[in-house]
């Protein structure tokens, strides 16, 4: 607050046209100053020191005709604006307190910083940033990557439609929210996202999420599993690509980072996001004798050319693998992991009101907690923006060098929906799905989910019965036992969670409890909703089922087909 120490002055001789300041102060004061002048004397005696007193931490610039420039600068110039204190057991994770997010956004050197860091910690927390707007959460993010992708998906209470706004309430924000499954986001573009950040406006106890390391995890793995690992390829997918359009992503499950160099993964273990995987198989001197003269099958030629990569030197022998094998084995891997490994590899951050969350996206996958789906009424309201940030140049190249690949199918009317990066070929789109479907077996009742908890199909009727209960004045203790028993037997599987449901449908029949029709009327009415959702499960299923069935069919017609071309 003065001009002595530690605030120093700074004089450029001659400087370029200033340009904003660091602390995006745009006053400028013309100052007729000699090189031989005293600086701290000539500004007290034009009481510079006052105003320097009240703008951000005292820095104000000051121009001369000469193109002079005076800057305040702090003494610790080289050192951080703020201090990172590293998770004390996990390999990754910072935290910062007591510094506002907001003074990168306007100072370069400083934002290059904060993005150095985060791919240093990969997931870098900044506390009590509760003065962010919805704004200032844009302006940041678009200095860590591009917004412009097809996947943003807006809700009427986020300030900008580039801010995912999540919530264990649906009409403060999108419910369920990567639930399915540990993953990666992203999945369905060539390059997944590098880097996305959370805000949290409002936090809960137990609204924890889970990170994993995905270096760490290749670290705990036997080298046979990461053998075969490093040859798989994940596909996935967005559009109406049964019909031919849409995109298709193929992303080598192992890659090198592309900012750091250390390998790590790509994959979604929610079943919905993955349509099964591409597996190189290594040609030997055996295979090589026996198949010469013989022509490739069209969909493995097709691959040969697509994963040629920079030194063509993609296998002959292409594997097609439903989804849920290879991430079953994901999902056991990481189950596996003893526990000196999870303590290094996975984090579980407990969050709070405030808090700004850089992230790597690139480097880790992520679980929300069972906690962040309980309800406002038990658990209180959990709210958080978040952007996804794309680098079109991060493409993820497998050990051969082979880049990700992104196809396009049909010409969609909404152009905005396929990326721009993507390759128009709906033919090989087709070809490599109809392979992928003939290897696929038929859905199950589960819905899809590979690890973490179930998507809450029910969400909306178990909100509604809550506010009935709620306005009646009625307790709540009856329904949060009921919904425990619900989600155990759905976790059985689909023959308990029936039996379940007709049991606790008798429990709490109006008829069956004459003397506590008011207490037992709206739990009774929400199971039987679950009744009702259930038995139109079982329909959409036999749909799905038969659709996929007659997929398979055509599929299996191309691929005799093939045989006689080849044969």
């Amino acid at each position: 607050k003065s001009l002595s120490p530690p605030w120093e002055m700074q004089l450029s001789w001659p400087a370029a046209q200033p340009a904003r300041h660091r602390c995006g102060c745009r006053s400028w004061t013309r100052l007729d100053l000699a090189p031989d002048t005293s600086i701290p004397g000539k500004l007290a005696s034009l009481g510079v020191a006052s105003a320097l007193a009240t703008k951000a931490l005292g820095r104000k610039i000051i121009r001369q005709s000469r193109h002079v420039r005076c800057t305040l600068l702090e003494a610790a110039t080289a050192r951080r604006a703020y201090k990172i204190v590293p998770h004390e057991t996990c390999n990754f994770g910072g935290y910062v307190h007591d510094f506002d997010l907001r003074e990168a956004i306007n100072d370069p050197a400083l934002m290059e910083q904060v993005k150095k860091d985060m791919r240093k910690y990969r997931l870098l927390v900044f506390r009590g940033q509760n003065d962010l707007s919805g704004e200032d959460h844009i302006s940041l993010s678009e200095q860590l990557g591009s917004l412009d992708h097809i996947l943003h998906r807006p809700h009427p209470q986020a300030p900008d439609p580039r801010l995912l706004r999540v919530s264990n309430h649906k009409a403060h924000g999108f419910v369920s929210v990567g639930t399915s499954g540990w993953h990666v986001d992203g999945v369905m573009l060539q390059t997944p996202f590098s880097a996305q950040t959370m805000h949290h406006i409002a936090a809960i106890p137990e609204g924890n999420t889970y990170f994993l390391g995905m270096n760490e995890f290749l670290n705990s793995v036997d080298d046979q599993w990461l053998e075969q690992a490093r040859r798989m390829w994940f596909v996935s997918g967005v559009g109406d690509l049964g019909e031919g359009d849409g995109q298709l992503s193929i992303i080598p499950l192992v890659y090198k980072h592309p900012y750091t160099g250390i390998e790590t993964m790509c994959f979604h273990l929610g079943r919905q996001y993955c349509l099964g995987w591409l597996e190189e198989t290594p040609s030997t001197i055996l295979g090589e004798i026996f198949s010469r003269g013989e022509q490739t099958r069209p969909t493995e030629k097709l691959l040969q050319q697509l994963m040629a990569g920079p030194n063509n030197d993609s296998p002959g022998n292409w594997k097609f693998r439903p989804p849920a094998e290879l991430q079953q084995s994901i999902q056991k891997a990481i189950d596996r992991m003893t526990d000196e490994a999870r303590e290094k590899a996975i984090m579980e951050q407990s969050w709070a009101a405030g808090d700004m969350a850089l992230i790597d996206n690139m480097a880790l996958a992520h679980l929300p907690s069972k906690g962040t789906q309980k309800l406002p009424i038990a658990g209180g309201l959990r709210v958080f923006h978040r952007t996804t940030m794309v680098d079109e140049k991060a493409v993820p190249r497998n050990y051969r060098d082979a880049p990700a690949i992104l196809l396009a199918g049909g010409k969609k009317k909404d152009s905005s929906q396929i990326s721009k990066s993507a390759i128009p070929n709906a033919k090989a789109l087709r070809m490599i799905l109809n392979q992928l479907l003939a290897v696929t077996p038929s859905l199950d009742d589960d819905g899809g989910q590979i690890g973490g908890q179930q998507n809450r199909r029910d969400r909306a009727a178990l909100d509604e019965v809550t506010r009935a209960i709620e306005a009646a004045g009625l307790p709540l203790a009856p329904l949060m036992r009921v919904d425990e028993e619900v989600e155990n037997a759905r976790a059985k599987g689909p023959e308990a969670f029936g039996k379940e449901l007709k049991r606790l449908m008798r429990e709490f029949h109006p008829d069956l409890n004459p003397t506590k029709v008011k207490e037992v009327r709206p739990i009774f009415t929400y199971l039987r909703e679950l009744r009702r959702e259930q038995n139109q499960s079982r329909s959409t299923m036999q749909n799905k089922a038969d659709v996929l069935s007659r997929l398979r069919k055509k599929a299996e017609k191309v691929a005799n087909f093939d045989v006689e071309l080849t044969g």
